[in-house]
């Protein structure tokens, strides 16, 4: 029993490598014009321009607008729901594919991982 969920869980730990090589994709390929259009004020703080235009905090943006291109009324607060019509359709895709992916795999690597240190405390 132990060795399937190990062996589950070693499939989803490749899943969440994939996840983030395929956002480091992303991010080279994010569309310039709708960072142009919506990564300045007033939908973002002087604060946060300069906090997510540089490494590593770059990449953190980059799945900020890769959430609001995938599923647009996530940026209702930011009033981007409109981003989506300057990114290509499968890059609007492809983000809601990502993000999905993350929101799947990392919760059940999370519960295995639960589950192997529960077992651990009780049975050594």
């Amino acid at each position: 029993m132990l060795e399937k969920l190990f062996g589950v869980g070693l499939y989803l730990f490749s899943g969440l490598f994939l996840v983030f090589l395929f956002t480091f994709v992303m991010h080279i390929l994010m569309p310039r014009k709708v960072l142009e259009t919506y990564f300045k004020e007033p939908h973002f703080s002087p604060t946060e321009i300069v906090v997510f235009t540089g490494f590593p905090l770059g990449y953190m943006r980059t799945v900020m607008f890769m959430r609001i291109l995938g599923f647009p009324a996530s940026g209702k607060r930011r009033k981007v729901e409109d981003a989506y019509k300057l990114a290509p359709s499968w890059f609007c895709k492809s983000s809601r594919y990502i993000i999905a992916s993350f929101f799947i795999i990392f919760p059940l690597i999370l519960l295995i991982a639960v589950f192997f240190g529960v077992h651990m405390m009780l049975y050594g």
